[in-house]
């Protein structure tokens, strides 16, 4: 059988007028015409140019196939990378939860540890004083000790002195109704370099925690209500402001470092803010062993307590909020009062010149304030005594309070509960501190 002279394929001569193979014609002039030295120049031409173009053609199916050869090879490739990808995430995820399992586990060992602290104070307060009882001849019973139920006494006594300032109630379609001037006790702890804290102190009574069905904005975070009793303790008067902040910060650290200066905006008597919950925890830390008192951040239901100084209405200047007396989104209302200033940045501790009737500055608005709970969806099967409600299962989540510049007025209310993650640290996130005061440890 002959070969076709471009791709060297057999074929069946007289059968096939066209190469199987190649598709080459091989009829394309008559015998005789082939004989024609021109005509066989150009045919020989003709079948160079074929063989060429036939031996690219085949190098290029070559080349076709090596293509497609890695093209597979690099799928596979891929698809091993994505599988490992996907168990680096995978084993990620398992790591990142067991560090939040263990943070929740080392934050519950701190606080064990920190209310075997207070308990040994607690004894060793009690045995001092039985020892002047028995060098002083008193023969009676000693009086009987009292706790709060979210923290041991304080190891020192404080002496209460008294401060007088200005309480604001408002309307819901009138700026300021009236003020008047009410009086509150507090003790003042000092920092170093002529750095101050002012505490009030809080009488003890019930609180109805949470907001009424009716309140307006409210949110199913609120309920539902219920009675809360707690003995009396102490708030700073304050936000904690960057000149204390700093104070403190200057300490040597007990659990983790502190930024001396983490304040977006800067002033000795703005609120500290970028601080994270457990920012705030040491912070707490390092003031009660500077103090010798157990500071920590104050439980929620102590917080509303302090911010509503007894009082049952959205806000504890009255059924609404006024930009004049609290910093916040002004452009937006809560009720039908007139619209008042954004100021769009925090504002100095106390500028607005008023208070509650427990004489606290700023509670509604100007920044977020951390509590020492943990974050819970509601109020079912909350403490009724005032304590610390820490969750069950890991979770890093924790309350938030008050408001803050930048929130709508509905945002800043009374009952308004809020969280973040506890290293979260915002522009408008702060705190304030909390003690256990007993009414025997007062001067």
């Amino acid at each position: 059988m002959p070969r076709c002279p471009v791709c060297q394929n057999r074929y069946v001569l007289g059968k096939d007028k066209h190469c199987p193979t190649c598709d080459w014609d091989f009829q394309s002039h008559p015998f005789f015409i082939g004989m024609i030295p021109e005509v066989a120049q150009k045919e020989n031409t003709r079948l160079a140019w074929a063989v060429n173009l036939w031996s690219a053609f085949q190098t290029n199916q070559e080349q076709l196939k090596e293509a497609q050869r890695q093209l597979q090879e690099a799928n596979k490739t891929k698809l091993e990378f994505q599988s490992e990808l996907e168990r680096d995430r995978q084993e990620q995820s398992l790591l990142a939860e067991a560090s939040r399992q263990q943070e929740a586990r080392l934050a519950q060992l701190q606080e064990q540890l920190n209310k075997s602290d207070r308990a040994l104070a607690q004894l060793q307060t009690e045995i001092e004083r039985l020892k002047q009882n028995q060098i002083s001849g008193i023969t009676s019973p000693p009086t009987k000790l009292t706790s709060s139920p979210t923290e041991l006494p304080n190891s020192l006594p404080v002496n209460l002195q008294e401060i007088s300032f200005q309480v604001a109630i408002v309307q819901s379609q009138e700026r300021l109704v009236s003020r008047e001037t009410a009086k509150a006790r507090y003790f003042r702890e000092a920092l170093g370099n002529s750095v101050f804290l002012n505490l009030v102190y809080l009488p003890g009574g019930t609180l109805l925690m949470g907001s009424p069905e009716n309140e307006m904005g409210r949110e199913s975070h609120e309920d539902p209500q219920h009675s809360v009793t707690l003995q009396p303790f102490a708030l700073s008067q304050f936000p904690i402001t960057q000149a204390q902040w700093q104070a403190i910060a200057s300490l040597p650290p007990i659990d983790r470092p502190l930024n001396p200066d983490p304040s977006n905006l800067k002033a000795p008597n703005l609120p500290v803010e970028q601080v994270s919950w457990h920012d705030a925890v040491e912070f707490c830390a390092r003031l009660s062993r500077l103090t010798k008192r157990d500071y920590r951040l104050p439980s929620e239901a102590e917080w509303e307590y302090a911010c509503r100084a007894r009082t049952t209405t959205p806000f504890h200047f009255g059924e609404t909020i006024s930009s004049d007396l609290a910093n916040y989104d002004g452009s937006y209302t809560y009720s039908f009062e007139a619209q008042g200033q954004y100021r769009q940045q925090t504002t100095l501790v106390g500028s607005f010149g008023v208070a509650n009737a427990f004489g606290l500055y700023d509670m509604h608005g100007n920044v977020w304030e951390w509590c020492a709970d943990s974050w819970h969806e509601d109020y079912q099967d909350a403490p009724d005594d005032g304590s610390i409600w820490r969750s069950e299962i890991s979770d890093s989540r924790r309350v938030l309070r008050g408001g803050s510049w930048y929130c709508f007025p509905n945002l800043c209310r009374s009952a308004q509960r809020h969280w973040e993650q506890a290293d979260y640290g915002g522009s408008g996130t702060s705190f304030r501190v909390a003690c256990f005061i007993g009414h025997y440890f007062i001067k």
